[in-house]
C-alpha cells in the first residue's frame, strides 16, 4: 500500500501531459453553449438598436399631425426571412409605410424604450443633474448644521467656551448656506413641474419582407403616422391707434403657436399648418314635425351634445416671444388653407412663428348701449375681409396705442370681422331716468299705459369729433292690442331684425350731445300685462 502510493506521486509528468486534453474536452461544450446563445440574440434583435427618425415633412394641424418619414433602416435576414426595423412614437396611430423594390408580407410593433434627444429631454437632464446636487449640498450642510447643534455628553468648561465662539461663527453661515439652497431648490423643482413630459415609449416597428434579401445592411422605407402630441393654433395680435392721422387703421399680426413634444427635434423638416373643420363631422338627424295638442319638448340630438362636450378648451401656456419670420405661403385654393414657412425644422417644445402681418383699413366707431350706472362707451371696428383670404378663428390679443385692452376669441363672420377694443375712457355717457308712469286711459278705463323717458349726455374729450352709436332695445310685442308708441329727441332708427333702436350721436371735439327717448306701452284693461324695462 505503502509502495503504490509512492509509485504514483512519483510520477508527475504523466499527469500533467493529460491535464491539456482534459481541459479542452471540458472547454468544446461551453464553447458550443456560448455559439448557440450568440446565434439565439442575433436572431432575436437587430445589430443595432433602432432610433427615432427625423420627419421630412409634417402636417399640422389645430388636433394633431401627420409625419411623413424617409429612412434607411437596418434589416437582418435568418432562415431564408428578411426583417427590418424602425421606431416610431408610443402613441403613434394609423401607420402607413412601403419598402421601395419590395413587397411587404407584413409587419408588427412591440414597446420600445426611447432614447430622448430633443432640447426639453436635454434640459430636462440639466435640471435633474442641478436638482440632485442641490440636494446633496443641502444634505450636508443640514448634518453639519446638526453636528453643531448637538450636545455632548460630557465637556469642559474651557472646551465649551471654545465651542460657543465656533458656534458664533458657523451657525450663522450654515443657516443662510442652508436657506439659499433651499431657495434655488425650489426653483429648479418649479422648473421641472412646468416643463412638458416627453414620451419615454415608443414602438419598435419589425417589416417581413415577401422575399428575402442578401449583401444589403439597410434598406430605403417610407412610412407616415399621425400624432396627437404636436399641432398649432392661430394667434392674433390686434393694435387700434385712435390718434394716428385718421385713426382708421389697425395694426394686424397674425402668428402660429406650435407644439411638439414627440422627443426630438425635428431638423430641416417641411412644416405645413393647416386649418380645419369646426363643429361635427356629420349633420344632425331631420327633426320630427308632431302636432299635438298637448306638444313635448323634443330631446336635444345626441350628436350635438357629444360635439358640445368635445370641444377644444383654450391653452393656457406660456409662450415665447413672436419673431419676425421669413415669409410664409399661404394656398388657399383647397376646402381648408394651409401655411407653409419657409423656415425648416421645429425643436421640441413651444414655438411662436410670425404667419402674415397686415394694416387693415377700418374706421374706428364708438358704440354706447347705455343704463343706469354704466357710462361705458365701446371702442369697435369692422372690416371686410378680401376674398381668396384666409383668417381662421383663434385666440386674440386687444391693444389701444400699443396698451393691452384685454383678451378675446376673434372669429370672423360672413366674410367681415368686428373688433372690440374694450372702453374709451375719454367718452362716456350719463343716463338720466326722467320718470317712470302707469296710468289709464280711454272711455270707462279700456286701456292701460306704461312711461318710461330717459336723457342721455355723450361726453368727448378727444381733440376731433366722434360719432357714437347708442344703442336700445325695442320692446317685442307678443299680444294682440298691445302698442308701443316713441317719442325721441332726435328721432330713433330702428332695426326690426335685431329688435333695436339706436342714434348716431355726432359729439364735437371737447364737447358733449344729448338724446332724449321716452317709450309708452298701451294695452286692453283685461289684459294681465305688467311690463317693464330693462
Amino acid at each position: 500500500m505503502h509502495t503504490s502510493m509512492t509509485s504514483v506521486w512519483r510520477r508527475p509528468g504523466a499527469l500533467l501531459r493529460l491535464l491539456p486534453g482534459l481541459t479542452l474536452l471540458l472547454l468544446i461544450p461551453l464553447f458550443c453553449l456560448s455559439l448557440a446563445g450568440r446565434a439565439a440574440a442575433a436572431e432575436a434583435a437587430p445589430a443595432k438598436q433602432p432610433e427615432l427618425a427625423d420627419p421630412v415633412s409634417a402636417l399640422l394641424s389645430p388636433g394633431g399631425g401627420v409625419l411623413d418619414v424617409e429612412d434607411n433602416a437596418p434589416v437582418t435576414t435568418n432562415g431564408g426571412v428578411s426583417v427590418l426595423h424602425f421606431v416610431i412614437p408610443g402613441d403613434a396611430e394609423n401607420l402607413q409605410l412601403t419598402v421601395p423594390g419590395q413587397s411587404v408580407a407584413r409587419w408588427s410593433a412591440v414597446p420600445q424604450s426611447l432614447e430622448q434627444s430633443g432640447d426639453l429631454a436635454r434640459l430636462r437632464e440639466e435640471l435633474l443633474a442641478e436638482q440632485a446636487r442641490l440636494n446633496g449640498r443641502l444634505t450636508a450642510v443640514t448634518a453639519r448644521l446638526a453636528l453643531w447643534q448637538a450636545h455632548p455628553e460630557t465637556i469642559t468648561l474651557s472646551e465649551l467656551e471654545q465651542r460657543e465662539k465656533k458656534m458664533q461663527d458657523a451657525i450663522p453661515g450654515l443657516a443662510r448656506e442652508q436657506a439659499d439652497l433651499g431657495r434655488r431648490l425650489k426653483l429648479v423643482r418649479q422648473e421641472l413641474e412646468r416643463l412638458p413630459a416627453s414620451p419615454e415609449l415608443g414602438q419598435r416597428i419589425s417589416v417581413t419582407l415577401q422575399k428575402a434579401v442578401s449583401g444589403v445592411e439597410k434598406l430605403p422605407v417610407r412610412y407616415s403616422y399621425t400624432l396627437r402630441n404636436c399641432g398649432w393654433q392661430p394667434v392674433y395680435a390686434f393694435n387700434a391707434q385712435p390718434e394716428k392721422g385718421d385713426g382708421d387703421v389697425i395694426d394686424v399680426r397674425l402668428m402660429a403657436e406650435v407644439w411638439q413634444f414627440t422627443g426630438m427635434d425635428w431638423r430641416n423638416t417641411k412644416l405645413t399648418l393647416a386649418t380645419r373643420g369646426n363643429g361635427p363631422r356629420e349633420p344632425a338627424p331631420l327633426p320630427r314635425w308632431v302636432v299635438d295638442s298637448s306638444p313635448k319638448p323634443e330631446p336635444a340630438p345626441v350628436m350635438l351634445m357629444q360635439a358640445r362636450k368635445a370641444a377644444p378648451m383654450a391653452m393656457a401656456a406660456e409662450e415665447a416671444p413672436a419673431q419676425d419670420n421669413a415669409p410664409v405661403d399661404l394656398d388657399a385654393s383647397s376646402v381648408y388653407a394651409t401655411w407653409t414657412p419657409a423656415v425648416r425644422g421645429l425643436p421640441e417644445g413651444r414655438s411662436r412663428l410670425l404667419i402674415t402681418a397686415d394694416a387693415w383699413k377700418a374706421p374706428l366707431q364708438w358704440l354706447a348701449r347705455p343704463g343706469v350706472g354704466d357710462s361705458r362707451v365701446w371702442l369697435m371696428a369692422k372690416y371686410v375681409l378680401p376674398p381668396r383670404q384666409a383668417w381662421p378663428e383663434g385666440r386674440a390679443e386687444y391693444s389701444v396705442d400699443g396698451q393691452s385692452v384685454g383678451q378675446g376669441l376673434f372669429r370672423p363672420r360672413g366674410g367681415e370681422a368686428t373688433l372690440f377694443f374694450g372702453a374709451d375712457p375719454r367718452v362716456s355717457v350719463t343716463t338720466t331716468a326722467d320718470s317712470k308712469k302707469r296710468g289709464e286711459s280711454g272711455f270707462i278705463d279700456t286701456s292701460k299705459n306704461w312711461t318710461w323717458a330717459w336723457t342721455y349726455v355723450v361726453t368727448n374729450s378727444h381733440a376731433k369729433p366722434v360719432t357714437v352709436r347708442l344703442e336700445r332695445p325695442a320692446p317685442e310685442i307678443v299680444d294682440q292690442g298691445v302698442s308701443v308708441r316713441y317719442d325721441d329727441t332726435p328721432p330713433s332708427k330702428k332695426d326690426e331684425k335685431e329688435h333695436m333702436l339706436f342714434w348716431d350721436v355726432k359729439v364735437p371735439a371737447d364737447g358733449k350731445a344729448e338724446v332724449r327717448h321716452s317709450v309708452t306701452i298701451s294695452s286692453p284693461t283685461k289684459l294681465p300685462l305688467l311690463p317693464d324695462a330693462p
